[in-house]
């Protein structure tokens, strides 16, 4: 796992230097964070304490059309969960987003690495029979799932502001082995997608229709 990841983060680069990456959205999102599974997970973010967290991603797209697109991005995330740790996520989701005008839906899978920082102490056990209580360093961990959304541009493929709303579903492994070793999340997030380029695609940039 530890190979794969380092050959994400190696590879970023490339893909960065071989497109203007000014032309490609980049999204900020907000999120609330629900340890069901769906549809619990999906309700349980408007009436449970809120576990919230913030996500960064740069997206760039293999197919594009004025129709649809199939995507992949690359993001970090920051979430806290309360009273029980706080955590950095590195992710990527690939899926197709279908466009209805101004309009967009969509559907991705997604995996990544997710380390967790516990809020409290760890009791560890001595060879003498007692405890030590210390933090450690936390806790690797590997995510994957899948999620759906549905967004609107403001803006057009040349300057793309889109707002979304998304609902993704993660399991975040191995939680504790000799309990819970699949831990099931929701995540109900809201942000918007933005170039900072003229054009979102050079090859293309005739609007709507």
């Amino acid at each position: 796992m530890k190979k794969a990841i380092l050959f994400l983060i190696l590879n970023i680069p490339v893909v960065l230097s071989a497109q203007s990456w000014k032309s490609n959205p980049i999204s900020i999102s907000v999120f609330n964070n629900a340890t069901m599974l769906p549809p619990a997970s999906l309700t349980a973010t408007f009436n449970q304490p809120i576990h919230p967290g913030v996500t960064a991603a740069y997206e760039f797209g293999w197919n594009e059309t004025t129709k649809h697109k199939l995507f992949q991005n690359a993001g970090i995330s920051y979430m806290y969960h309360r009273y029980v740790y706080q955590a950095i996520l590195l992710n990527t989701q690939a899926g197709y987003r279908w466009y209805l005008g101004h309009f967009s839906i969509e559907a991705y899978l997604q995996a990544g690495y997710m380390h967790a920082f516990l809020l409290t102490d760890r009791a560890v056990l001595q060879s003498d029979g007692t405890y030590k209580y210390k933090m450690g360093f936390g806790k690797p961990q590997f995510i994957a799932g899948a999620g759906t959304g549905f967004g609107y541009n403001f803006g057009d493929n040349k300057r793309i502001r889109r707002i979304f709303l998304n609902y993704d579903i993660r399991l975040q492994m191995p939680f504790v082995k000799s309990y819970v070793t699949l831990l099931p999340n929701g995540a109900l997030s809201i942000g918007m997608q933005f170039t900072l380029g003229h054009y979102a695609n050079q090859d293309d940039c005739s609007g709507y229709n």
